[in-house]
């Protein structure tokens, strides 16, 4: 679950940009019709500029060339609102002070308004996706936050010192933002109307292309540039979060002390430029870079996979997983 802001980083689906731009509208509308209170808080939330992934995927799943889109407007917003509440969440948990290039809600109000404004886009994007009566839909997003949950409380509990940080790694990532990424593109499959087979490799593609998504967010708080990513680089560090191309440097380093200091708040800043130089200098950028290609090679596999779906579909999702490498660029 985090968003590195900055939607230019992301090719955009002309296919369905009509859409997105009826759930940009949506969403305001959800918070302009709120308290006074929320008024001030969501608008501020979402007066910035979210890549819109998990909707723009969902949309694409549903597409038909001779459809009509706009039966899912309220299913494509409830997903960015269950995502945006994620985030609000997630600042608490990582004290966070920078989101979508500007300061989190808890920096600028408190930990207290943050959690209950995400309390409270839930509810909206709850309330939205009833009103379809679904209840495969219902069963599908019920278990992208219960993944979600899942990995947070994993990722909480492990420390540098844990066997097998690599594959635990790669667990929590899945759960936390790969099963979003599938669902999104399940569930958008289902109500189109696809076969169980077909809802299947659209999962495949969407689990993939989120497990690429969250290697180059790891990657791009070492290499890339706070302008571009809307987040100040090392923030997960700062925040004594252990990523990819940190978790390959303990495995290749002879500075496990002091990067054991620094995850026990024992370090100087000395020690915290000795940890983030020794990540740069080792393999872990390269490696996790060399794992995002390796999901974005299944992720095109199952692209080609698909059955019902219109080449023009296709081809925008291939620019969509190239696109994310490029970010890196």
């Amino acid at each position: 679950m985090k968003n590195r802001g900055s939607r230019k980083l992301v090719h955009r689906c002309q296919l369905i940009e009509d859409e997105l731009v009826q759930v940009e509208q949506h969403l305001q509308q959800i918070v302009e019709a709120a308290g006074p209170e929320i008024v001030e808080v969501g608008s501020y939330v979402f007066n910035g500029s979210g890549k819109r992934m998990r909707p723009t995927l969902f949309l694409l799943a549903a597409y038909q060339p001779q459809g009509q889109l706009n039966p899912f407007i309220n299913a494509a917003t409830a997903m960015e609102l269950m995502h945006t509440a994620s985030l609000l969440h997630d600042d608490v948990i990582d004290q966070a002070e920078t989101r979508r290039g500007k300061a989190t809600v808890p920096l600028r109000w408190n930990n207290k308004i943050s959690v209950l404004t995400g309390d409270y886009l839930l509810s909206q994007s709850f309330k939205l996706l009833v009103s379809y009566h679904h209840w495969p839909l219902m069963d599908i997003m019920v278990e992208v936050i219960q993944n979600m949950a899942e990995g947070e409380i994993e990722q909480a509990f492990i420390n540098n010192d844990s066997n097998a940080l690599e594959e635990r790694y790669f667990q929590w990532i899945g759960k936390k933002s790969a099963s979003f990424f599938a669902g999104c593109c399940r569930s958008g499959s289902m109500m189109k109307g696809s076969d169980p087979a077909e809802q299947a490799t659209w999962s495949e593609f969407g689990y993939n292309l989120g497990m690429a998504f969250q290697l180059i967010d790891d990657l791009l708080d070492y290499t890339g540039k706070g302008e571009l990513t809307g987040k100040p680089v090392y923030g997960d560090l700062n925040n004594r979060v252990l990523t990819l191309p940190l978790i390959r440097t303990i495995r290749h380093t002879r500075q496990y002390g002091t990067i054991n200091s620094l995850f026990k708040d024992e370090s100087s800043d000395s020690q915290f430029s000795e940890v983030v130089q020794a990540v740069l200098d080792s393999d872990g950028p390269d490696y996790t870079y060399r794992k995002a290609q390796e999901y974005i090679e299944l992720a095109n596999s199952s692209i080609n996979m698909l059955q019902e779906v219109d080449e023009i579909i296709k081809n925008e999702l291939r620019n969509l997983t190239q696109s994310l490498l490029k970010q890196t660029f």
